[in-house]
């Protein structure tokens, strides 16, 4: 055989191979079976995995406000480009520190405080009783501090500018991120899975409203009806835990209001969420029932207790709504047969 035949035979098994590659990882992708999330180390619905969804509420809050953390008064709204955070371009006379005075070598600035707080550092004489000496309360909390500090340095911004609308997209895009592996941790915790799925209703309310939007709303619609649905799945496999019950009927929830909000309701998806909506409720009424005849009720926090009793008032009051939005809808377009079987 001639070597201008060898190569070209060989080139024409390349192609078609290539072709064939391409091809089939097309379909494969399409059809799900490339994707993969490792979990290292099984970390992901883990024990473990479950404190670290916890810890990671405040990194996320510090990340989207720039740096800052800070609580919001009752009845005050807080927007992507709120005023909390200022970088460098802050004006002269703003009533929040920046950090700027705590740079320099962190064993440096421990020892002067130290010196600071000391007893022979202060005239007792010429001592201000408007400005008593600071007192060091400990070297955890001072570190505390530091990191507060140097992760308010980190985040803030330097530039002088607006944001641009890529650089909001970005932070949205990375705050997203940091709520996706909060959420994945744990899916059965409330508040990470709350954040999550109001992340992405943020992100919806963003584009609402706007022409040529229509793709972009139906996708994001379905990204946040998949989350709803993915945790009442995962929470309804812990029904012998009060938490998951808990963010199952918000999940519920939830789910039936994107499906009723759609362009063409689908009554009988609604009604079969619904019906869970009802059953996960009574669940978790039975758990704490028996919790508290039990007196392990109160191994849980008391801020964890309190966070699940205001859900659990709030989605009482929001599955009467959901019940009469069904009869309505009901009302107004009857269907033929017999309703789903509780």
């Amino acid at each position: 055989m001639k070597k201008s035949q060898a190569i070209t035979i060989q080139l024409v098994l390349l192609v078609a191979g290539t072709v064939g590659w391409v091809w089939q990882g097309t379909v494969l992708k399409g059809d799900g079976m490339l994707d993969h999330e490792p979990n290292i180390l099984h970390l992901k619905r883990s024990p473990f995995g479950r404190t670290l969804a916890l810890a990671m509420r405040g990194p996320v809050d510090v990340y989207w406000h720039r740096g800052e953390v800070h609580d919001h008064l009752e009845g005050e709204a807080c927007a992507h480009g709120c005023e909390h955070a200022h970088g460098p371009e802050c004006a002269s006379g703003c009533d929040h520190d920046h950090g700027g005075e705590h740079e320099g070598d962190l064993t440096d600035q421990f020892l002067a405080f130290q010196e600071e707080i000391s007893p022979e550092a202060h005239d007792p004489e010429h001592a201000s009783e408007e400005e008593p000496p600071q007192e060091f309360k400990g070297l955890r909390l001072f570190l505390l501090d530091r990191i507060d500090v140097m992760r308010t340095d980190y985040y803030s911004r330097t530039n002088h500018r607006v944001d641009t609308r890529f650089h909001k997209a970005y932070i949205m895009g990375e705050a997203q991120k940091r709520l996706a592996v909060s959420y994945k941790m744990d899916p059965s915790n409330l508040s990470g899975y709350g954040a999550y799925f109001l992340f992405l209703s943020e992100a919806l309310a963003r584009v609402e409203e706007q022409e040529g939007e229509d793709h972009v709303i139906t996708i994001r619609r379905r990204a946040a009806h998949t989350l709803a649905h993915t945790t009442l799945e995962y929470c309804l496999s812990l029904r012998d835990e009060a938490p998951a019950m808990i963010t199952a009927a918000t999940a519920a929830h939830d789910c039936i209001q994107i499906v009723l909000e759609a362009p063409e309701p689908d009554r009988t998806l609604a009604s079969e969420y619904l019906r869970l909506l009802d059953g996960t409720l009574h669940q978790y009424q039975v758990l704490k029932t028996e919790m508290i005849e039990e007196g392990t009720w109160v191994r849980f926090p008391e801020s964890r207790r309190t966070e699940m009793e205001k859900a659990h008032s709030l989605v009482r009051m929001l599955r009467k709504v959901d019940h009469e939005m069904m009869g309505r809808l009901t009302e107004r377009t009857p269907e033929p047969g017999s309703p789903p079987k509780s």
